[in-house]
This record gives structure tokens, sequence and C-alpha cells, in this order.
């Protein structure tokens, strides 16, 4: 693949060379590669060196003015370490909108830009007079960049929330994992879906064209999860919450080990048999929090996620299904987070841990949230965690958290026990 859309000796790829060596602090920085990309395509674009598919625009017609405008403001989401922004802001107006908190934190320290509170209302998608634009009109001065997500619902509510108020959707990533469902969830909503060429390992699809009556997935979805000792369960996601609507397999097997142990609880101490207070570290759509609830009957839940789309389907989860529980958006694996600092102490906590940062498997936030379990862990409570196998986190259990013991298993996950008792009372 080539090196660069531009041909070296061009105007747009000495401009573009130019902007680069004025930011000397990213040249080693993850999301480069792709950064530059957008680089080079917005000022090829500019100069009518390129295409809309990001190629040679030779013997092309471009038209003069809207390509001086392309673009005067730019939306970018989902940019994990900051790179994009700090090199388009020096081309445009670039607001952001991260799903994740942790990191829309990291790409603050590198570039203080306008955070976009509500991704479906971006304030500065508007036309020149203020009038907002209305479905398929589209903002001409206005694209959007949208960092190619793992779930494809992601990616498609992304596109719905922004199809009215752009006039061009770029959705950039590896090459490698931009599948053909990028193109059709784009041609939804757009005209004209471009694929550009690769660059390193890193390629582009672009949609513009805005359609006027657009064929666009509503969010939150909404499904039914069926458990044997719980009942039916309403579930809501949204597009970037893990798992959506279904209830993953090591959840399923917490769960299934949390209700055989309430079942064999010992009264003989006296000891409450069910906990009076339970809480999820990176509850997701929240259906583990809420069917725990309804199996433990406690009084007081909570759940964290650092993820907003998380956070959105865990509330509409437990609203639909009549639970009483506090949503917070908080980064867990962060110890300076004030949301999560001010949890207080729980009886029971049920941890699922990601994994995977992106593609890369990685143990140090399940490590992070091991200890913020700990940390709000209530005098004889529980800690109950659900892990792959392979993983072999009992150890680390032990040592962060106290005795550990399993409680079930299967060809892919274990289910571990740590701390107390499964009863007991939580501190406020």
């Amino acid at each position: 693949m080539s090196a660069s859309l531009l041909p070296p000796d061009s105007a747009a790829a000495h401009r573009s060379g130019d902007l680069l060596a004025d930011s000397p602090q990213l040249r080693d920085m993850p999301g480069l590669p792709q950064a530059r990309m957008l680089v080079e395509y917005i000022i090829g674009r500019r100069l009518r060196e390129l295409d809309v598919s990001g190629r040679d625009a030779a013997g092309a017609f471009i038209d003069v003015e809207a390509a001086a405008e392309a673009p005067r403001r730019i939306i970018v989401l989902d940019d994990a370490k900051g790179v994009q922004t700090a090199l388009l802001r020096s081309l445009a107006e670039v607001v952001v909108h991260h799903d994740r908190i942790d990191e829309s934190r990291t790409a603050a320290s590198l570039s203080d830009v306008p955070e976009l509170a509500d991704l479906g209302e971006p304030e500065s998608a508007h036309f020149a007079d203020g009038r907002a634009p209305s479905a398929g009109e589209g903002n001409p001065e206005t694209w959007a960049v949208i960092n190619a997500p793992k779930a494809t619902n992601a990616l498609a509510e992304s596109i719905a929330a922004l199809q009215a108020r752009v006039s061009t959707i770029i959705v950039i990533g590896r090459s490698d994992s931009m599948s053909r469902a990028v193109n059709k969830e784009l041609a939804r909503g757009f005209a004209r879906v471009d694929v550009s060429p690769g660059v390193g390992k890193h390629r582009m699809i672009i949609g513009s064209r805005p359609l006027s009556s657009p064929s666009l997935p509503s969010f939150p979805k909404h499904g039914v999860i069926t458990h044997p000792n719980v009942g039916d369960l309403e579930v809501r996601a949204h597009g970037a919450c893990f798992s959506g609507v279904k209830s993953d397999e090591g959840s399923t097997l917490l769960l299934d080990a949390l209700i055989e142990t309430l079942s064999g609880a010992d009264d003989v101490t006296g000891t409450a048999a069910e906990p009076d207070s339970v809480l999820d570290l990176g509850c997701g759509n929240g259906w583990l929090l809420t069917a725990a609830m309804r199996a433990t009957g406690a009084a007081r839940g909570t759940g964290v996620d650092v993820s907003e789309a998380a956070v959105a389907s865990a509330r509409a989860t437990a609203e639909a299904n009549g639970v009483d529980v506090d949503i917070i958006l908080g980064d867990a694996a962060d110890t300076e987070d004030p949301a999560v600092a001010a949890l207080g102490e729980f009886a029971l906590v049920v941890l699922n841990p990601p994994f995977h940062q992106g593609t890369t498997i990685e143990t140090d936030t399940a490590e992070a949230l091991m200890a913020t379990a700990a940390a709000h862990l209530a005098p004889g409570g529980r800690v109950i965690t659900v892990f792959n196998t392979h993983l072999r986190y009992r150890d680390r259990l032990e040592t962060i958290i106290g005795p550990s013991e399993q409680l079930g298993r299967n060809t892919k996950f274990t289910v571990v026990s740590s701390g107390g008792g499964i009863c007991g009372t939580s501190a406020d």
C-alpha cells in the first residue's frame, strides 16, 4: 500500500508536511498514521488535488467554491489518543465526542477542544444563519470523522445521529477491520459511498450527499433475556454497549453461581442470607445488575461504567424492569475518579472485567477494577468475578481482595468469590 494519499512533490503534500512538522510532540504517538491520512485528505480536497474518494483528481470536475469550504467544521468521534483532534484543529473548527470518559480525558490532555455533551445535537452543526439543517439537508460546511468501532451497531448509531447534520462522514480505521458493513451503514444515509486507497494499514470509507429520506436505525435496541431463576428481563442497549441486548456467557455463569451460593447460604449464625447492597463495576447494558437485584432482593444497587452508551443502556434496562438503582458514569479503573471514590461500601460486588483494549489483550484494567472492588467492599462482603479461564486471575484476586474460592467453571469462563462471606450488611 502507498505511504501517502498525495504525490510527494504536490503542493498538498508540502502543506501537510509543514503541518506535521509543527507538531513534533505527536511524532511517535499511536494514532498518528490515521491522523496524517485525514490531514492529507482534507488539504488534498481543498487544493483540488484529490477527489471525494481520496484519489488523484486530475481530469475530474471539482467545484472550486465547495472545495475551499471543505470543511469549516469537523466533528470527531472517539479519537482515543486525541492525535486527530490536535492536527485537525489547525484546519478547521473541531468539536469532539467520546463514548468513553477515559479516552475523553486522555484526548483533553493533548488538545483542549469542546466536547459535545449530546451527540444527537452537535452545537457546531448549523448553517451560517444559525438555522438547524433538516433531515437529509446536511450542513455543507461540516464533516464528521468516525473512528471505526468494533461493533456495527455502534457505527450505525453514530451515523444515524450525525446524518442530518453533516454533508460528509468519514469512517477511518485499519483496512483489515473495515468490512462491507461500513459501506452498508453509510449507504443507509448517503447517496454516495467511496472507499479510499489504503495508506499503510489504514483506509477511509466516505459517505457524502445525504439522502433526504434515509433508512436509519433507531436506538436503543430492545430485547428480552430469560433466566430460569429470575424470569424475563427487558434489556435496552445503545450501539456501543457491550453485548447489545444479549446476555454474555460470562455474566450468565456469574449469575448462576451467585444464585447457587445464595440458595446454599447458612442462616444458622444469624447472618443475613442475602446481601443488602450490590455494586456492578462495568455494568454494560445493566442486565447483570438488574438480575442480581432481583435475585438478592437488595435494597441498594449501583452500576458504574466508563461508557456513556453503557450508562444510558443500563439506566433504560433498570427502568424497564422497575428496578431502582443508581447508574454512574465513571472510570472504575482510575483511583482518582471522584464519582467512583464517592461510591461507599457494598455487601456484594460483581465484576466481569474486560480484557481487550481495542484488539489488544491487556490485564491492567482488570487488576485496577479488582482494587476498586476491594476498596468498596463492606466488612464481611464478597466480590464475585468472572473471567476467561486462560487469564488465571484467582491468584491476583487472592492478593488484591482476599481469600478466594471457585464457584463455577465451564469450557471458557471461571467464576471466583473473594473476600468475607456472600452475606453481610454494607455500610452506607
